[in-house]
């Protein structure tokens, strides 16, 4: 059966059905019900997922019930509809907040979540009570982060209700776990601790869980088809909130815990740390009574010393220092900036934008040109980082911007094209596609192609925005462009979540050739890792762990490269001279060099962190990509010797760098960008 947006707002989806407001004096007790990842797929999950909904509707009768995301397995149409049949004639409204699956692979991404399930982060009220639902996913990545204008929102939610209000937030992406998942985690503990937060519920994980996180109890289930859910009781008359589970091995509802309806009146303790610079082996000390353990960044707690936290594994650069007074306890984190004798990387300037950057940086003609989360377009002076200009698009932007003859083009999830004078940031024009456009541009004989959501490959003229030609890819679910295209003149080159790489004419967008990178299901398509074009030959990456190599003119396969350890995959081919540089998807952070003739490595350096969509920046004799934990490597582009390592501001780094000359350029999701001197 084919559902309707109206039959899926009917069903509980619409923002509009939310639950009353509040009122001066709340009713009794109410309950509400919260379950997470229904990973509705294709023939998959619907079945369990609706005898669910069913037990929830017969057993529970709440209020309303909250989704805590991963609503679908890869974000397409025909999955939604399914999770409308799960709803259907549901006697209560279900809220949504998206995950990363709703947006990882999807060609509508957030776009075609907002249509079914509304809009990713908002709040309401409901009997006395306010209810924040934060969206924690980031379009085209697995990796969970709060953008900075969303915790400004959130500020804002939570100061009009005042700090006796009961509050639950809910996030797809787990907070307050040893293990970090959300690189800024820290910022929203500062926005919630001086609120009436009761619980913070979380996804993601696939297990049912409890923890607590600077004093309030989080909570995780299970994937609602593999039969856990929650309930959640608000009893006004005995003063409390009381948490319940089902889950498969118990599937009658069992006691959790209870917490108290009142904001708590215990006094938080006041910590401090006493210096926030320090050169590396120096301990930090700390003023902070109480506190047991420390952990830096990301990593391990560990028992505090008496003389501080030691610094002596820290890289230089900037570190977030947290303090607790155990597990669950009191915690507070310091911003901790650490030298190093380290000059191979000397920070030059930095700068913050307004928006965490997952893209590309380009150079050109002295000034560094950035795209951000938060739909802005800012152009800085090379130099010393002084804004140049600042644009914006209405959407985010993952499109990297590309200079051609004066102008910077770009993409924006808000499904447009833009262009943009580089002197001025004065808009040009702008070209309206049919979908998100996450694909970034390559421009050759005055006509600009790049990829959009709807499922079609644009030729617009750089000059005014027309449109001179298209390519439409087979229809079907993954037919979606994302990666950055290439050109030689002659060819652009795209790759495409139908597991294919194609190329196509110049002039007229005809179709060259295809070439099939991969036997595998479409998540292992040449579809992040932009080609590389030079010498006749494309060198495309396909996320099963193969780097390729085509004849540019006929696609005509000429070698097939494997990694031993992190895999080929995410990371675009960076092609100097006979050499192509390029990351590896794994652990272990493995960058290597491999022969551009037949494919055979000539040098691997493992940097410590993962290295996820960031490609290597070459110049000069040195080699620049960034780990998701923060890190800038500089390797030597001759034997892959590892010169320097530099940490930004907390926030993952996923955007590839820029380089020129004895210079180096980088951002990340801290908002945070820089310039750096190379030493010789």
């Amino acid at each position: 059966m084919i559902l309707t947006r109206r039959d899926f707002l009917k069903a509980g989806l619409a923002a509009a059905l939310t639950p009353g407001a509040s009122f001066a004096m709340p009713p009794r007790a109410f309950s509400f019900a919260f379950f997470s990842d229904t990973h509705l797929a294709l023939g998959r999950n619907e079945r369990e997922c609706r005898a669910m909904m069913e037990e929830i509707a017969s057993g529970i009768r709440p209020d309303f019930a909250v989704n805590g995301g991963d609503v679908t397995d890869y974000g397409w149409r025909g999955e939604y509809e399914g999770y409308a049949r799960v709803l259907a004639g549901m006697p209560f409204p279900v809220h949504h907040i998206p995950g990363n699956h709703d947006v990882r692979w999807s060609p509508l991404g957030p776009q075609i979540y907002a249509q079914y399930c509304g809009e990713p982060f908002r709040s309401f009220s409901h009997k006395g009570c306010r209810f924040v639902l934060l969206d924690s996913s980031v379009p085209l990545s697995h990796w969970g982060h709060f953008e900075s204008g969303q915790l400004r929102w959130a500020e804002r939610e939570l100061r009009k209700v005042g700090r006796e209000t009961p509050v639950f937030v809910f996030t797809h992406h787990w907070v307050g776990r040893d293990r970090v998942m959300v690189d800024n985690e820290n910022e929203l503990l500062r926005v919630l601790e001086p609120y009436n937060v009761k619980l913070v519920f979380n996804g993601h994980g696939h297990q049912d869980l409890l923890w607590h996180w600077n004093g309030v109890a989080g909570t995780m289930n299970k994937g609602l088809y593999q039969g856990s859910y929650q309930r959640v009781d608000v009893d006004w008359d005995a003063g409390e909130v009381r948490l319940s589970r089902r889950t498969t091995q118990s599937p009658e509802l069992r006691p959790l815990l209870a917490v108290p309806l009142a904001r708590r009146r215990d006094a938080r303790p006041l910590w401090a740390v006493g210096v926030s610079l320090v050169g590396a082996g120096a301990p930090v000390p700390t003023r902070a009574e109480g506190a047991r353990e420390f952990r830096w960044d990301e990593g391990a707690w560990a028992p505090l010393p008496l003389a501080g936290a030691p610094t002596a594994a820290l890289r230089p650069g900037a570190h977030l220092l947290s303090l607790r007074a155990g597990e669950g306890g009191a915690q507070r984190a310091f911003p901790v900036r650490v030298t190093g004798t380290d000059a191979g990387l000397r920070p030059r300037w930095e700068r913050r934008l307004t928006g965490g950057v997952m893209s590309h940086l380009r150079l050109a003609d002295g000034v560094l040109f950035v795209s951000a989360m938060d739909g802005s377009i800012t152009a800085l002076r090379a130099s010393d980082g002084s804004p140049v200009w600042t644009a914006r698009t209405e959407g985010y932007c993952h499109s990297s911007p590309t200079v051609d003859a004066g102008r910077v083009i770009v993409g924006s999830a808000d499904g447009g094209v833009y262009a943009f004078d580089a002197r001025t940031g004065r808009r040009l024009w702008k070209h309206a596609t049919g979908g998100p456009v996450y694909a970034s541009a390559a421009v050759a004989g005055g006509i600009a192609a790049i990829g959009s959501g709807d499922g079609t490959v644009y030729g617009l003229d750089a000059r005014t925005g027309a449109v001179r030609w298209r390519f439409a890819l087979p229809a079907g679910d993954t037919a979606f462009a994302q990666s950055p295209a290439a050109t030689d003149g002659e060819r652009f080159y795209v790759g495409a979540w139908d597991r294919n790489l194609y190329a196509l004419e110049v002039a007229t967008g005809r179709e060259v050739w295809r070439r099939q990178c991969t036997d595998k299901s479409f998540a292992y398509s040449p579809a992040i890792g932009g080609p590389a074009v030079g010498g006749g030959r494309v060198y495309v990456p396909s996320n099963d762990n193969v780097l390729h190599a085509f004849e540019a003119a006929t696609g005509a396969p000429l070698w097939r490269a494997t990694a031993l350890g992190d895999k080929f995959g995410y990371s675009s081919p960076t092609l100097v001279g006979d050499r192509i540089y390029v990351g590896c998807l794994g652990d272990k952070g493995q960058v290597r060099c491999v022969s551009a003739s037949d494919g055979g490595e000539l040098w691997m350096t493992e940097t410590g962190g993962e290295i996820y969509d960031s490609s290597p920046a070459v110049s000069d004799g040195r080699v620049a990509i960034g780990s998701v934990n923060g890190t800038l490597h500089l390797l030597a582009a001759d034997d892959g010797k590892l010169v320097a390592q530099h940490r930004f501001p907390t926030g993952h780094f996923l955007a590839s760098p820029a380089a020129g000359g004895r210079s180096v350029y980088a951002a990340t999701f801290s908002d945070v960008v820089m310039g750096f001197d190379v030493a010789g």
